[in-house]
């Protein structure tokens, strides 16, 4: 992906401080997710007048030099069914057992999907995918610790049963979902027996990040 220049300037000069756009993000009083959704996904298209003149605070320059009026600039794509997108990768280890904190939302690194596979597994923008490595044993066997996972970003309710990403009391968990029609109540479970199901009942205290629609696995 070819970044917009205010966007990568703003990449640089983050890096040339030290920071991370997480803790810019924190530092503005925004989520930590915000600068990273501006850079890679284009929301905000343009940041607002009083985030630019922070980022000028923090990082130097001019308020003016963190707007282009655009959104990333990205290479042409073709639909034909040989064609490669590039999915970003992020090492945020969402625990399948105890759960761990995301310590960085950038990405480490791009894999590549044939524009025919992601067909199959989602009708969804392809902007909304991420590839999420897996920690803990709670899943097993359906997940292994290392495992990666292609979540669509675009799910953030619990529609149907599957595999969900979801930030609950702190923690990134890896758990199968459904929800109970009755009681309305979303029951999480663990495949590996080891672990205990449990229902949450309000919603305010989940926030569903994506849905699993793929399992990626090297074989030792």
């Amino acid at each position: 992906m070819k970044l917009s220049p205010a966007r990568q300037l703003l990449v640089d000069r983050a890096a040339e401080a030290d920071t991370t756009l997480k803790e810019l993000s924190l530092k503005l009083g925004r989520n930590h997710a915000y600068l990273q959704q501006f850079v890679m996904r284009g929301s905000p298209r343009v940041l607002p007048e009083d985030v630019r003149e922070k980022l000028a605070d923090s990082l130097g320059g001019a308020p003016g030099d963190y707007r282009d009026g655009g959104v990333p600039s990205i290479a042409p794509r073709t639909n034909t069914e040989d064609d490669f997108l590039t999915v970003p990768i992020y090492d945020l280890r969402a625990s399948a057992g105890a759960g761990a904190f995301a310590e960085d939302g950038e990405p480490v690194g791009y894999q590549p999907y044939r524009v025919q596979q992601l067909r199959r597994l989602t009708r969804s923008d392809t902007e909304s995918l991420a590839v999420i490595t897996v920690g803990g044993d709670s899943m097993w066997e359906t997940l292994h610790d290392g495992d990666q996972v292609l979540v669509d970003r675009s799910v953030n309710r619990i529609v149907r049963d599957g595999i969900y990403i979801l930030a609950f009391e702190d923690e990134l968990l890896v758990k199968r979902c459904q929800r109970d029609l009755e009681t309305k109540e979303v029951i999480v479970k663990s495949d590996n027996p080891v672990y205990d199901t449990f229902r949450i009942s309000s919603a305010d205290k989940l926030n569903v990040l994506g849905r699993v629609i793929w399992i990626g696995r090297a074989l030792g």
